[in-house]
C-alpha cells in the first residue's frame, strides 16, 4: 500500500497508544473478557449479564471522557480496576515494528508526542511494562484537558498548549471517530493504523491507512540519516 509522507515538511508527529503503539488484544482481552469474569466471581451474577450492562452503560458514554475513564468504571463494576488490569498485563506489548519506528523518530529533529484517551493511572501501569516514555518527547492524556479526542476542543487545547502547528503534524491512530476529529481541526497527515488488534485480522475504516509502521520506515530513516 502507498502511504508515502513528506517528513520534511512535518514537525511533529502525534501518535495514539492503544491499538497504534501497543497492542489492543490486551484491552480487548480485558474489557470484553476478564473484567466480567472476575466481577461474576465475586458477586455471583452471571458473566453475560454483567457484559450485557456494561455494553449499554458503554454505549451511553461512547465519545466522552467517561468512556475512558477508570474511576467511573471502578464504581460501576465495584472492584479495584487497576489491580485487575496488572492481572493480565502480561499482553502488554508492542505492535509490530512501533518500537522500532519510535527509535528512528528519536534520530530525527522531530517531536513525537502520545496523545492518548486512556486515563493517567492506565498511562503509568502501561509505562511499568513498556517505558514509552524514554522514547517520546511527551505523553498527554485527553482527561489532562478534561475532552475526549472525538472533541474538537481537545485539538484546540492540544495545539495551544503545546505550540503545534496542525499543518506541519502527522498523527495516527486506530479510532476513525478520532480520526475524523483530528481531519477536521486540519491535521495535514493523517493515518488509520488497520491492524490495532494483533489477534484478529486487519481491517480498513478510514480513508488512508496502514497496517503496521514498516511501511513509514524507508523514508523516514532516509530523513534520520540527513
Amino acid at each position: 500500500m502507498n502511504c508515502e509522507i513528506d517528513w520534511a515538511s512535518i514537525d511533529d508527529v502525534l501518535l495514539d497508544m492503544d491499538g497504534t503503539l501497543l497492542d489492543l488484544h490486551y484491552d480487548s482481552t480485558f474489557w470484553l473478557k476478564n473484567v466480567h469474569a472476575l466481577v461474576a466471581l465475586s458477586t455471583g451474577e452471571p458473566e453475560e449479564q454483567i457484559r450485557a450492562r456494561f455494553l449499554k452503560e458503554l454505549k451511553k458514554h461512547e465519545g466522552t471522557l467517561t468512556w475512558y475513564c477508570t474511576d467511573y468504571w471502578a464504581k460501576f463494576f465495584g472492584i479495584d480496576l487497576i489491580k485487575a488490569k496488572r492481572e493480565v498485563s502480561h499482553l502488554i506489548r508492542f505492535r509490530r515494528h512501533a518500537a522500532e519506528f519510535l527509535e528512528v523518530l528519536k534520530s530525527t529533529s522531530i517531536r513525537t508526542l502520545i496523545a492518548t484517551n486512556a486515563h493517567r493511572d492506565v498511562v503509568r501501569m502501561k509505562l511499568e511494562i513498556i517505558p514509552l516514555d524514554q522514547l517520546v518527547d511527551g505523553i498527554v492524556s485527553s482527561h489532562d484537558y478534561g475532552v475526549a479526542k472525538e472533541h474538537p476542543d481537545f485539538w484546540k487545547l492540544l495545539f495551544e498548549k503545546k505550540k503545534i502547528d496542525p499543518s506541519r503534524t502527522f498523527f495516527a491512530d486506530d479510532s476513525p471517530k478520532v480520526l475524523d476529529a483530528a481531519d477536521k481541526a486540519g491535521i495535514r497527515e493523517i493515518v488509520e493504523i488497520r491492524h490495532p488488534n494483533l489477534a484478529e485480522p486487519p481491517r480498513s475504516l478510514w480513508k488512508k491507512g496502514i497496517e503496521d509502521f514498516d511501511l513509514l520506515l524507508p523514508e523516514l530513516k532516509k530523513l534520520a540519516l540527513q
